[in-house]
């Protein structure tokens, strides 16, 4: 009898830690399933769509753009028109370190004034604004290279992103929508078939983002074709949206480009500063070949 007692007492204890650890497991669970609810909730708070700055209307960004005017000097050569850089085919990393090792170099001579005086003339000195561009990409392209191979999180797709362009190769038709509205429209030239082919793509543009510049050393842009940069938006890879040259103005609206999207360098800088107003985290851009 009394080791019945015991036994009976053994398995109400038992009874009594298994009751116990059962209660334990669920009160972890319910917390594990906060902290998962939280996570969620928090990681659709960090990726709820943004909006547009206050305020801000596009016809009258464009009209201000448009009233800055345009400068057109270096507009007859750059690298992307040149067969010296080819997307798909040739490597991009290598392209922007020479790009990187020639920006350094052009800002330590335009900053050695007495040395600039002696070797140029009055008239081809850096003005202290084509100095600061000349800075500005390099703070970009230095930016770009440090994080390269980081992954960027995809905070919309699509339409569903403030800045979406749609790249019809069909008609050579550049759609921009802001906010998913069909706000403007611009002629391109993407490749040619064959080897210079545009492939499709549906992707948030992974940068860097160039401003505009034109080197005095190498006004025409000859020196491995580094000389000129158009305002340019990198899409994937070695595939740009930019400013094409004054000769290929009237192949807009055809195939003709090495690979690149070529728009109106106007209409470049418009979707430039756009871009860089809105952000890439907020932009994507889809190439195909019809609208349907």
């Amino acid at each position: 009898m009394f080791s019945g007692w015991l036994g009976s007492r053994s398995m109400g204890e038992g009874f009594i830690l298994l009751a116990s650890l059962y209660s334990e497991i669920m009160r972890v669970k319910i917390g594990l399933c906060i902290v998962i609810a939280a996570f969620i909730f928090q990681s659709c708070n960090n990726h709820r769509k943004q909006k547009l700055p206050e305020n801000f209307q596009y016809h009258n960004f464009k009209d201000s753009i448009s009233r800055s005017g345009y400068d057109t000097t270096g507009d007859n050569s750059n690298v992307f028109d040149s067969t010296l850089f080819t997307p798909g085919i040739d490597s991009l990393n290598t392209l922007l370190m020479q790009m990187d090792s020639v920006w350094h170099k052009n800002i330590v001579v335009a900053e050695q004034l007495d040395t600039l005086l002696k070797i140029w003339k009055k008239e081809d000195k850096y003005t202290a604004e084509e100095l600061e561009m000349i800075k500005e990409n390099v703070k970009v392209l230095d930016s770009f290279l440090a994080k390269k191979g980081t992954t960027e999180i995809t905070q919309c797709r699509e339409k569903d992103c403030l800045v979406y362009v749609e790249i019809i190769k069909s008609t050579q038709t550049m759609y921009l929508y802001l906010d998913a509205e069909l706000i403007d429209s611009f002629k391109v030239s993407t490749g040619m078939d064959k080897r210079y082919r545009t492939p499709d793509m549906s992707v948030m543009p992974s940068g860097p983002l160039f401003i505009k510049y034109t080197s005095k050393k190498f006004p025409a842009g000859n020196y491995r074709g580094l000389g000129n940069m158009p305002y340019a938006v990198f899409v994937r890879g070695g595939y740009a949206i930019h400013g094409t040259t004054t000769g290929n103005f009237s192949k807009l609206g055809t195939k003709a480009s090495h690979g690149c999207i070529r728009l109106h360098p106007v209409n470049a800088k418009i979707f430039y500063e756009l871009v860089k107003r809105i952000g890439l985290h907020n932009t994507w851009v889809t190439i195909k070949d019809s609208l349907n």
